[in-house]
């Protein structure tokens, strides 16, 4: 079962995309990266998961070898997911996708 936009854990914001980017291609951007993201870590609550961890090592003094294979994996995932989510928009090197927990 597909989980809606609203039922999510998080939403996903498209950044930095030129002005003339039509909107329905925004979304359907940010869907894609989504999909692409919950395909590669096993979910939208591993998603989540993942964004905690990544928000837990900002400025850690030491990181877990556990938490380094889950920045790894996330960072993995989320190149492959700009990559094919941009794949249908062109002139977009300056743009990244924002994940926030809801």
């Amino acid at each position: 079962m597909e989980m809606t936009i609203t039922e999510s854990p998080y939403r996903i914001m498209l950044c930095d995309v030129p002005s003339s980017l039509p909107g329905e291609a925004r979304l359907a951007a940010e869907r894609r990266y989504a999909r692409e993201l919950e395909r590669a870590l096993g979910g939208p609550y591993e998603v989540v998961a993942a964004c905690e961890v990544i928000a837990s090592l900002d400025g850690a003094d030491m990181i877990s070898e556990v938490d380094q294979a889950v920045a790894f994996r996330w960072q993995k995932a989320s190149s492959t997911a700009r990559e094919r989510a941009l794949s249908h928009i062109g002139d977009a090197e300056e743009a990244y996708f924002d994940v926030r927990l809801n």
